[in-house]
């Protein structure tokens, strides 16, 4: 009997000692029914203070997801008050360090928009950059594993922001140029001359000037090279590269920009040269002879320049 006794004894004491694992909340609502709340999930009351303490709390235990639920119910209940900017600035921290990247940049967004004079912009703005160039470098938006929107979309949204909210701010300029990368990425081509040419309109200060300077003749001159039959794209490459050069004669691209120029002048010569003897052999001389002459103006010394100077180019027939 004395052993069944200690024995007993010791089960209880094991029992009282034994910690007790984190339960779930089961709420009871007035005309409902119970409702099961998993460990954390519990509805956040309290004054701001209270909300604060619940997510630097919750922080320390790595509850992150609970800490940015904690942080964003302070901004929602008391948005006037003054833990809000900082609230909202650690919400989107975590939600940066736990790549929710849309709802990070949202956040970022929300406390530049809302609390513009708050310590924090600048670390902002900058997060927001930082999300942009995930997405513009090819992060791709998902839902269940099915892809919902475009990420070079999202990078576009989130650089016009950028420029948007804070136009003389450190990273402007670049938010801008990259809004042409994404478009020119796309393929839009009109859309991605327009964001080069803002920076170089806007920022023509900022080293970036003369990359989008540059963009804007290579985006035409990659048309003028894959064949279009538009003659105003080799003109507008042209036109691209020698206000890139006029501008920036000294830039490490200038070389290039000199070579693609001649890449250009070289095809609108033969182009040329190739009219002139398609003229010559169906006998319209005199428009042969115009175009003979425009090769040697174009390219003086050239291979089509000295080919249209030994041809036999009577000025009437």
């Amino acid at each position: 009997m004395q052993f069944l006794i200690r024995l007993v004894l010791v089960l209880v004491a094991a029992v009282l000692f034994i910690p007790e694992p984190s339960r779930a909340s089961i709420i009871f609502k007035p005309g409902q029914k119970a409702e099961y709340v998993p460990p954390g999930e519990e509805e956040i009351n309290g004054n701001a203070a209270e909300i604060y303490q619940t997510a630097q709390s919750a922080e320390k235990e790595n509850n992150l997801k609970r800490a940015i639920r904690a942080y964003k119910t302070l901004v929602k209940r008391h948005p006037k008050d003054a833990l809000a900017p900082t609230a909202l600035f650690r919400a989107a921290q975590l939600q940066e360090q736990t790549h929710q990247l849309t709802p990070a940049a949202e956040s970022y967004l929300q406390l530049v928009e809302r609390y513009a004079s708050n310590p924090h912009f600048d670390e902002a703005i900058e997060g927001q950059f930082r999300v942009g160039e995930i997405y513009l470098n090819g992060k791709k938006l998902k839902v269940l594993g099915i892809p919902v929107a475009s990420a070079l979309d999202r990078a576009v949204t989130i650089f016009a922001n950028v420029v948007r909210t804070a136009p003389y701010g450190r990273y402007t300029a670049r938010a801008q140029f990259n809004i042409g990368m994404a478009r020119e990425k796309q393929g839009a081509n009109d859309a991605a001359i327009q964001a080069y040419q803002a920076v170089v309109d806007k920022f023509p200060n900022e080293p970036i000037a003369v990359d989008a300077q540059y963009q804007i003749g290579y985006i035409w001159f990659t048309a003028a090279q894959l064949g279009t039959n538009d003659a105003a794209a080799a003109n507008n490459a042209k036109t691209g590269f020698q206000d890139f050069l006029f501008h920036y004669p000294k830039s490490e691209k200038a070389a290039q920009a000199r070579k693609d120029l001649d890449i250009l002048e070289h095809k609108q010569t033969n182009n040329s040269f190739k009219v002139a003897k398609f003229y010559d052999k169906q006998k319209y001389y005199r428009a042969a002879v115009i175009y003979y002459n425009e090769v040697i103006r174009q390219q003086p010394g050239s291979e089509e320049s000295n080919k249209a100077k030994k041809t036999d180019r009577p000025t009437t027939r």
